[in-house]
Order: C-alpha cells, then sequence, then structure tokens
C-alpha cells in the first residue's frame, strides 16, 4: 500500500510540473499529416514532428481516412515553425507474450514485464535516424502526405 501512495505522490508531482511556461513556447503553424501504407490510409497511426534545436514534439493520431492535425502545447496549434525530423509508429500488443495479471502480483508494481508491442507498419520510420522522413513546417497552414512503403 506504501508503494502504491509514494507512487501517486510521485506521479502528481511530475504532473505539476509539466504545465508548461508560455514564455518557453516556440511558433506553431497548423499542420495537417496524411499516412497511408501500401496504398491504403493508416487509422491509428502515432505522428511525430521534433525540430533538431527542441525535443518538444509536435503530436497526432491518424483517424480512419489516415488524416491527423499535429498538436504541440494545446489541441490542434499544429507543428513548430521549422526543419522537423518526422517519425511514424503504428503497434498493437502481440496477443502471444500477453500473460493475465494475477491478483497476488497487485503489489508489485514494476516487476511484471511489460506486454510486448507488433509494429504494423516498417519500424524504421519510428525512429528519426531510420524513418528518412524530414520536413520543413512554415508560416501558414502546411499540409504533408507521408505513402509509406517496405
Amino acid at each position: 500500500m506504501f508503494r502504491m501512495i509514494l507512487l501517486l505522490a510521485t506521479s502528481l508531482s511530475l504532473l505539476a510540473g509539466c504545465g508548461g511556461n508560455d514564455g518557453n513556447r516556440r511558433p506553431t503553424a497548423p499542420t495537417t499529416v496524411t499516412v497511408t501504407y501500401r496504398g491504403n490510409p493508416v487509422e491509428g497511426a502515432t505522428v511525430q514532428f521534433v525540430t533538431v534545436d527542441d525535443p518538444k514534439p509536435s503530436t497526432g493520431i491518424t483517424d480512419k481516412s489516415g488524416q491527423c492535425s499535429l498538436s504541440t502545447y494545446e489541441a490542434k496549434d499544429g507543428a513548430i515553425i521549422g526543419s522537423s525530423l518526422v517519425m511514424i509508429s503504428k503497434t498493437e500488443v502481440d496477443d502471444k507474450n500477453v500473460r493475465p495479471v494475477a491478483p497476488e502480483d497487485a503489489d508489485m508494481v514494476g516487476v511484471i514485464p511489460p506486454p510486448i508491442l507488433k509494429n504494423l507498419i516498417p519500424s524504421k520510420y519510428s525512429l528519426p535516424g531510420t524513418s528518412g522522413l524530414k520536413e520543413e513546417v512554415k508560416k501558414g497552414r502546411n499540409e504533408f502526405t507521408f505513402d509509406l512503403v517496405d
């Protein structure tokens, strides 16, 4: 029980520091992304734009048409203006590697290994060094399409 209270207190203190400071915000521009794989829209893909000089990612999750609007500081405010490395991933839990949590495991926070994830698009797109995707976000509206291949 003590561990649960400690974990909750730590989590709340970390969240308190995540509010952000408006003075540190970089300019953003509305950015819409479309993702296809093998010619088909990709629903549920996570898209991230990361600028070289700012670790704050601009993120979105694609809908059934493969489209999303990116958010950086607040919902749909767009991506940070400038050159960005792009990462796209879509995973699901590999059902073959999941075991149910037993009641006796409830107090063993961190002991149960996380489930193994299976990539539904090539994993090379999920890392900035291997995705090969880079875009320039400019003032005004931005629209990018990524046609992913094997």
